[in-house]
């Protein structure tokens, strides 16, 4: 008797969500990997300042490097290594069967907690620098920060700034 082969054929659909999910991997990891891998001005602490970074780029340079030093500096603020910890096990908690709905609000919950610290620290050496600033420093600074938001706070400063 002739063994018959039956071929099986993988349906167009499949393979294109499979090419899909492979593009939409591969773009997260490369944004993951850029945001690891450049560390920024914290030195890989925390995701980003947000609101703040048009106070703090118009700060004048060696206030600025004190702002930053400050976060980049404290040893008590969640670096790069805690960063990827977090999104090592929220990766793992979004592959699973199961979606965990408390464990993924307890990484995000931590997540937020590294953000608020780093916020307090900048926060507090960026005060402790307007709050020495003269009466007219301090109307160039806001002229500074008005123009910065209007650009859109994440521009690099100029050179002279």
């Amino acid at each position: 008797m002739a063994e018959t082969q039956i071929e099986r054929r993988c349906p167009v659909w499949v393979k294109i969500l499979l090419g899909l999910s492979l593009a939409i991997n591969l773009g997260i990891a490369g944004l993951v990997g850029g945001v690891v891998l450049s560390g920024g001005p914290l030195g890989g602490k925390g995701p980003g300042m947000g609101y703040a970074m048009p106070y703090v780029l118009a700060l004048p340079k060696e206030d600025r490097r004190a702002v930053f030093g400050a976060v980049r500096d404290n040893k008590d603020l969640p670096g790069r290594g805690a960063r990827r910890a977090a999104f090592s096990e929220m990766v793992a908690l979004l592959r699973a069967d199961t979606f965990d709905r408390a464990a993924v609000a307890a990484v995000l919950e931590q997540q937020a907690r590294g953000v608020e610290q780093v916020q307090k620290v900048a926060q507090g050496e960026w005060l402790n620098r307007v709050a020495v600033m003269s009466a007219e420093e301090r109307l160039a600074y806001a002229d500074r920060v008005e123009e910065r938001a209007k650009k859109g706070g994440h521009r690099k400063p100029r050179k002279g700034d």
